[in-house]
C-alpha cells in the first residue's frame, strides 16, 4: 500500500511541473500536501498499535479520499488530461482498497 502511494506521488511529481504556475501553487500544492500526509499516516500506522494504529489508518483514508476528490477537480478544470488522471488514479484506487481493508481488519481485531 505504501509502495502504491509512493508510486502515485512519483507520478504526481512528474506531472506537477507541467501545469500552470497558478494551478501548481494552489490546487497542485493542496494535492501534494495531502499525498505527503497520506504517505506519512500510512507509514506511521505500521509502527503504532491498538487505537493509535486505527486512528492513523483512518487519517490516511480521509486524506486519500481528499486527494482523489481534488484530483477529480484538477481533471475537470483541465489541469490533468484523461491519460494523466487515469495514470494517477490507478495506484490511488489500489491504495484506497488496501487502507480500507486494513482499517476493517484492525477494527475487528481490536476490542
Amino acid at each position: 500500500m505504501v509502495l502504491a502511494l509512493k508510486d502515485a506521488y512519483g507520478v504526481w511529481q512528474e506531472l506537477l511541473p507541467h501545469s500552470s504556475k497558478i494551478q501548481r501553487h494552489t490546487l497542485g500544492e493542496k494535492i501534494d500536501r495531502l499525498l505527503l500526509e497520506t504517505l506519512e499516516f500510512a507509514f506511521r500506522a505500521s509502527y503504532l498499535s491498538g487505537q493509535q494504529k486505527i486512528s492513523a489508518v483512518e487519517s490516511a483514508v480521509v486524506r486519500l479520499d481528499l486527494v482523489k476528490f481534488f484530483l477529480l477537480v484538477a481533471w475537470e478544470i483541465d489541469m490533468l488530461t484523461d491519460k494523466q488522471y487515469a495514470r494517477l488514479s490507478a495506484p490511488l484506487v489500489e491504495s484506497s482498497k488496501m487502507l480500507v481493508g486494513w482499517k476493517t481488519y484492525l477494527e475487528k481485531k481490536t476490542p
